[in-house]
């Protein structure tokens, strides 16, 4: 996720926090005078509809504030009213009480239920095995950030990343084997991309690197990544074992026409870096493809 969309997301955050508190108070508010005017009587259960909305928005902690509420409400009623009676004072702690342990509860499971929600959305936006973003993530992202070019100017990277002879490693080493190596690559990516690109599982062995930057950026970040998963190991039948990446890479709007094309270019640089014998970097730029002598390893 990008830093303007977790700044968005955060500033949306507050909007709804701040609408959900209003509904709350209002709602405390408004059973607060009927019940005032009317007389505790039978109305105070009214308020399970603001210890609900507590629950539902704000969990165990906006339970305990209804609830606190109701306990204050009861008190400043009855000291202003009559003396009461030891059973209204009774009913009055009990149903202080029950609204507490319900609302708490009910509190409780609305976490579970977020929790569940938020887990669930997250699956949908990456690679389970990986934790990179999954390729439809990439996608729309792609087509969002050529847009946003397209409107406001910039240039964009797009690095593609192939482990070398992945195949073979899983036939000597095993598919779990294979599955860890997949981890700590993606593990890697993670840890060496900023807030604002994003990295993400584009197939199998295959991973896809999107940057704002030029073409020149583009290689200095594939040879970052190239060089650190040269160091990645993990344990096989017979000790530790290692992999090595090929990467191609493109630019946008300079060396493709659209978002197909510049994937295309990409895709093309990879495996002219497979062609010319792995475990490199090369760059796309219009109909062919260079490694700078400036630039190469």
């Amino acid at each position: 996720m990008t830093q303007a969309t977790q700044v968005t997301s955060a500033s949306d955050g507050r909007r709804l926090t701040l609408r959900r508190g209003v509904a709350l108070l209002g709602s405390l508010a408004a059973v607060s005078a009927l019940v005032t005017v009317a007389g505790p009587g039978y109305l105070w259960p009214l308020f399970l509809f603001p210890l609900v909305l507590a629950a539902v928005f704000f969990f165990e902690l906006g339970s305990l504030a209804v609830t606190v509420w109701l306990g204050n409400f009861f008190v400043l009623y009855y000291s202003f009213a009559a003396a009461p009676t030891p059973d209204i004072v009774r009913q009055a702690l009990l149903g202080t009480a029950l609204f507490l342990v319900a609302g708490l509860l009910l509190g409780r499971i609305q976490r579970g239920h977020r929790d569940v929600q938020r887990d669930l959305a997250a699956s949908t936006l990456t690679d389970r095995l990986t934790g990179l973003y999954n390729y439809g993530t990439f996608v729309d992202y792609l087509h969002n950030e050529v847009t946003k070019v397209d409107r406001y100017g910039g240039e964009l990277s797009l690095l593609m990343l192939d482990l070398d002879h992945f195949k073979q490693f899983n036939d000597r080493h095993g598919h779990e084997a294979g599955n860890a190596l997949l981890r700590r690559v993606g593990a890697t990516l993670r840890g060496a991309v900023r807030d604002a690109d994003i990295a993400a599982r584009y197939g199998g062995e295959e991973f896809a690197v999107l940057i704002r930057g030029d073409e020149t950026h583009g290689y200095e970040l594939a040879e970052r990544l190239r060089r650190a998963v040269e160091t990645v190991a993990v344990e096989a039948r017979g000790g530790e074992v290692s992999c090595t990446i090929s990467a191609g890479v493109a630019s946008y709007p300079d060396g493709a026409a659209d978002e197909t094309q510049l994937v295309e270019r990409a895709d093309d640089a990879l495996y002219e870096s497979k062609r010319r014998g792995r475990n490199r970097v090369t760059i796309c730029t219009g109909a062919a493809e260079r490694q700078p002598a400036s630039l190469s390893a």
